[in-house]
């Protein structure tokens, strides 16, 4: 009996110090308690239950995103809350707002970088909300595009000349891409300078041509994943060459048909097509006008200048003009 009591003795002492062990390895000590618990999931929204309609997705930097949409069964006064997201970055509260009694609602806000939108419902931001008041509408893509702006232009030069554009980009980052662009017959965009914008977003682009030509010519900052293209029409481009040029009067017929008048806005070239554009300068004036005649055919001219061409650029008798076509 002696020997049954101390053996039952030790076992229940043996049992009480694994109760105590057990109890010791479901305690919490300070410093686990002290970590940051790891987020929640993001739990998986009902893209039915509620609607998002951006009204542009393609926006310039500093416009407001309008969304619009419904939450289906929903009445007044339900919180909504518009979140936007960067490539490569976190979802983010942007707007937020309260339903009408149709469940209806309206967010804006401004977005500064290209990404993602999308809109939670049901208070989705608070810790203590539970699954089943979390609603979300799909994500919705949006660009945003840069803000190219054109401050000083000097683009009418001679041949040899230096031409120059120089502006700011917003937002104004110093080291983003920036190009000069000219378009040609085809509606193609042929690069024409290269550089990178400057603290606060200023830039400089500068272009030498040894040939003549006339050509509307842009700026566009070059996009990626957080900022969409933007440019700029900076105007045409005048790379100008002499030549010789005369006048005649009115009252004859045209070979391009017609016959000149006291005020036709026209010139004369021996091969040009019909109606071709010519920019030509002369003494600080300047004028673009078409080709309408054939000629001149005499002393090495190379252009005649119509009746009203003459007077715009107050020329007079035969002598030296600059041309770009």
């Amino acid at each position: 009996m002696r020997a049954v009591s101390t053996a039952c003795l030790r076992a229940t002492t043996l049992g009480a110090l694994m109760t105590t062990v057990g109890i010791a390895a479901t305690a919490v000590s300070p410093a686990v308690a002290a970590r940051p618990t790891a987020a929640k999931q993001p739990i998986a929204l009902a893209p039915s239950a509620i609607t998002a309609q951006l009204a542009d997705r393609t926006l310039r930097y500093g416009q407001e995103a309008v969304v619009r949409g419904r939450i289906a069964g929903a009445g007044a006064g339900r919180e909504v809350v518009l979140e936007h997201r960067a490539h490569g970055g976190a979802w983010h509260a942007v707007a937020r707002g309260l339903t009408d009694p149709d469940g209806g609602y309206r967010l804006q806000a401004r977005l500064e970088r290209s990404g993602a939108v999308r809109v939670l419902a049901g208070g989705a931001l608070a810790a203590t909300t539970g699954a089943s008041d979390r609603l979300g509408s799909r994500e919705r893509s949006v660009q945003v595009a840069a803000i190219v702006g054109v401050r000083h232009r000097r683009l009418n030069v001679r041949q040899g000349g230096l031409t120059r554009v120089s502006g700011r980009v917003l937002p104004a980052i110093a080291g983003r891409r920036i190009v000069l662009e000219r378009r040609g017959r085809h509606g193609r965009w042929a690069t024409l300078a290269r550089a990178r914008t400057r603290s606060g977003g200023a830039y400089l682009l500068r272009h030498r041509s040894r040939s003549s030509f006339s050509a509307i010519v842009r700026v566009r900052l070059v996009g990626d994943a957080q900022l969409a293209s933007g440019r700029r029409v900076a105007g045409r481009m005048n790379i100008l060459r002499a030549a010789l040029a005369s006048w005649y009067g009115e009252g004859q017929g045209l070979a391009c048909g017609g016959s000149l008048t006291p005020g036709m806005m026209g010139v004369a070239h021996k091969t040009l097509p019909c109606g071709t554009k010519v920019t030509i300068r002369y003494r600080g004036r300047q004028v673009r006008v078409p080709v309408v005649d054939r000629g001149p055919y005499v002393g090495g001219r190379e252009w005649d200048l119509g009746p009203g061409v003459r007077a715009a650029l107050r020329f007079d008798g035969v002598g030296t003009v600059y041309v770009a076509h």
